[in-house]
């Protein structure tokens, strides 16, 4: 199935149901709008070409789902039902743009990155914005990212057979209020939930690096089921400008660095967040949740009221993309 023309508007009139793959080609655009319901095929998944666009416009009542075919109750909790959606490099202002949408039980919940035969392409100059956006049950990752810039608010990626979110290549990203929480339970995971690198392996079997640039994270939560769920490991021949803020860590890697971590008074390590039932998936903050309340610090409009659409008005945020209420 490919698209043509301009723009395709995809509604919430009918259930899409995509047994192929479905291709945004290099001089198109699709639109979805609220409330519409994407069935995904064994196999099959959502490609958007270099220079195409995808906009993906839930609301908070009306979000946007992508999800595996199968309806039958067996399946509403099985991983990797679907293959991804993958979005290609784009021009600076035609940003690929998902709100209010949730993606479950794919192999990759999103790949983003650079057309993979130029070995020597630059970071995108295109972003994908994910503003109130949840990845679930992905049985190989949530988002993976190579040569891209990314900004999201109120971002959840929970429960992954790898990577939650794997930043790789060169970058340039915004992370405000995102919980990343691994704790998949259908086999041995050794990967961390979180994971941040400037290299990569291109097509050729060599091994690029890249520069992050002016990369900030934020108010978030990474936490998870193993003893080190966080790894930035970077190459510093090329630039790594990235800074975590008011975040808490399940991790064995030093954070004390200050070029790189804020005020440690609020970066919190290895101290539960209390998850109202981790096991089943629930991430939402719970009264034992001290890690996280009244941690976080004001930031941009996009993230004034959670994932839920409960407002963060006391002036005091709490960490991750839920706020306890």
């Amino acid at each position: 199935m490919q698209i043509c023309g301009e723009n395709v508007v995809w509604t919430a009139e009918k259930p899409i149901l995509l047994m192929n793959y479905a291709v945004v080609d290099s001089c198109n655009s699709l639109t979805i709008e609220a409330g519409a319901r994407i069935y995904v095929h064994n196999g099959a998944g959502l490609w958007v070409y270099k220079y195409g666009r995808l906009t993906a416009a839930g609301e908070q009542e009306q979000k946007i789902i992508f999800q595996g075919d199968r309806l039958e109750p067996a399946y509403q909790g099985l991983p990797g039902q679907w293959d991804r959606i993958w979005i290609n490099e784009g021009e600076a202002g035609a940003d690929n743009t998902l709100e209010n949408v949730i993606i479950r039980n794919a192999l990759i919940g999103i790949q983003c990155e650079t057309f993979p035969s130029d070995p020597l392409a630059p970071t995108s100059a295109a972003k994908l914005i994910l503003n109130n956006v949840a990845i679930r049950n992905c049985s190989a990752a949530g988002i993976l990212s190579r040569n891209y810039r990314i900004t999201s608010n109120n971002l959840l990626v929970a429960d992954a057979g790898q990577y939650c979110v794997a930043l790789t290549g060169g970058g340039e990203y915004f992370f405000n209020h995102t919980t990343i929480a691994n704790y998949w339970s259908f086999d041995v995971r050794e990967e961390p939930a979180f994971i941040m690198t400037n290299t990569y392996g291109d097509i050729n079997g060599n091994i690029q690096v890249r520069d992050i640039t002016a990369s900030t994270f934020q108010n978030g939560i990474i936490y998870g089921s193993n003893t080190n769920e966080f790894l930035v490991d970077v190459d510093e021949a090329a630039t790594t400008d990235y800074f975590f803020n008011r975040f808490l860590f399940r991790t064995d890697q030093s954070t004390s660095d200050a070029i790189h971590f804020g005020d440690q008074s609020f970066i919190i390590r290895n101290q539960d967040p209390a998850f109202a039932d981790a096991n089943n998936a629930d991430f939402h903050l719970t009264s034992s949740s001290i890690s996280a309340i009244n941690k976080g610090v004001i930031s941009t409009n996009e993230a004034f009221s959670d994932l839920d659409g409960v407002f963060r008005g006391d002036g005091q945020p709490d960490l991750g993309c839920y706020e306890f209420e």
